[in-house]
């Protein structure tokens, strides 16, 4: 019984395919606005400016954006097994 679950548990994540296009959507737009409002605080960007703005505006809002791609994934997969 237990070997029969893990296999209908392995067969579920094996249909399930993740896209990851709101995480990149979501990154882009949190690091983009993070280093427009500190260009408007720094007289020159930097690559430090510009690492600031991917791991303090993009990395967090990504998540989000992750977050949706994995609900998506698994309404699609519920979905499909309705039908």
């Amino acid at each position: 019984m237990n070997e029969e679950l893990i296999k209908n548990d392995a067969n579920v994540k094996e249909e399930m395919h993740i896209t990851y296009y709101f995480t990149v959507i979501f990154t882009v737009i949190g690091t983009l606005l993070l280093l427009y409002f500190l260009s408007n605080k720094v007289e020159k960007l930097s690559l430090f400016i510009i690492f600031l703005s991917i791991s303090a505006g993009g990395l967090p809002i990504g998540v989000i954006g992750a977050f949706i791609d994995y609900k998506i994934s698994e309404y699609k997969l519920k979905l499909g097994k309705t039908v």
